[in-house]
């Protein structure tokens, strides 16, 4: 299973080392799931230190010792196909998806991504929260 995080599951494994988010995480160690990421991802996590009270170094720290694959930033360019289909800020994370051959896309955005109506767009893809994934998992 490849699974594609958003910055919000990777913000909440650093601010919960316990939590849902923090448990995917340790299926990724344990390479049970191919977790991936972007950059471009990354850079939202990093814009949030204060809220999260982490460094920039204790978070490259975390993504380093966390088994993701990170990918390169997402084009403005590879974002195109999604802009019209998704909220923009969000389009990036499809994106991301899409090209690194994620069967998963896992997310906290409830506004944005795990709407009925924008899972049905992007199917075959499986836009999940790690409550739901944890169960596809579990099973």
């Amino acid at each position: 299973m490849r699974v594609y995080f958003d910055a919000s599951v990777i913000i909440a494994s650093l601010l919960s080392p316990t939590g849902g988010s923090s448990r995917l995480f340790k299926y990724v160690k344990d390479n049970k799931l191919i977790g991936i990421t972007s950059q471009t991802a990354l850079d939202e996590v990093f814009e949030k230190t204060e809220k999260i009270k982490k460094s920039k170094i204790e978070i490259e720290t975390f993504i380093a010792k966390s088994g993701l694959l990170v990918r390169k930033h997402i084009a403005l360019k590879e974002i195109e196909p999604y802009k019209d289909l998704i909220d923009v800020e969000d389009a990036h994370l499809i994106a991301g998806a899409a090209l690194t051959k994620s069967t998963h896309l896992v997310s906290l955005d409830k506004k944005h991504l795990l709407r009925e109506d924008i899972k049905k767009i992007f199917l075959p893809l499986n836009i999940v929260s790690p409550k739901e994934l944890l169960e596809q998992i579990i099973v």
